[in-house]
């Protein structure tokens, strides 16, 4: 039994030879084309497709909005994407949970494997943007625990801000109700954390940083 298809691109070149590509196999059948995400909606609900293959650069309605209401109308067609949209998108297509993607550098081949898959209800994201996701998550992930504000306890920091308005030790203990021996040892684990040989280099370090 073949697949039903809507498609919808934003580029009518990029339409065409998607639609006859797809045509060529007998395994697919392409009821409608879209260039934009009202004409991809109508197109859905006319026709009920097992498929949407589709840019998330549509005009009129964005593809984010065709996603979106594809879930929250619960429609039965499921939604490949087929996009060279920036690595920032493509890490809020993957978030928003679609089942199929395919970069537009791929081959046909392997867009049809895809729309394949996700007909069998199964999951097919394109390897090579999903390493570059992971590689962009883990590399945010290591800038976020090498932050300073992720390095220091709210307590220490809290000691770091009262040193850099220049407090002594005696005062911080006292707004903290804690001992002056507490204090120090508080800042003494800032300074190793934080690689500050001083007051003056932690005021720096502090500011440099935006943690005043």
């Amino acid at each position: 039994m073949s697949i039903e298809l809507v498609l919808a691109d934003p580029h009518p070149v990029v339409l065409e030879g998607l639609s006859k590509v797809l045509q060529t196999s007998p395994e697919f059948v392409v009821k409608a084309c879209a260039s934009t995400g009202d004409g991809a909606l109508a197109a859905v609900h006319q026709h009920r497709p097992d498929i949407l293959v589709m840019d998330v650069s549509l005009r009129d309605r964005s593809g984010w909005a065709v996603l979106d209401d594809l879930q929250q109308q619960h429609m039965p067609t499921r939604p490949v994407v087929f996009t060279d949209a920036p690595i920032g998108d493509v890490m809020r297509i993957i978030d928003a949970g679609v089942p199929g993607l395919v970069g537009k550098d791929k081959s046909q081949q392997e867009l049809a494997r895809c729309i394949q898959a996700v007909h069998a209800g199964q999951k097919w994201l394109d390897r090579d943007l999903t390493l570059q996701t992971m590689s962009i998550l883990l590399e945010r992930q290591k800038n976020k625990k090498s932050h300073p504000a992720a390095l220091l306890t709210p307590r220490e920091m809290m000691v770091a801000r009262m040193v850099t308005e220049g407090l002594p030790n005696k005062k911080i203990a006292s707004k903290l109700f804690i001992s002056e021996g507490t204090a120090k040892l508080h800042l003494h684990h800032i300074y190793q954390k934080l690689q500050c040989p001083g007051r003056m280099s932690l005021q720096r370090y502090m500011q440099d940083n935006g943690l005043l």
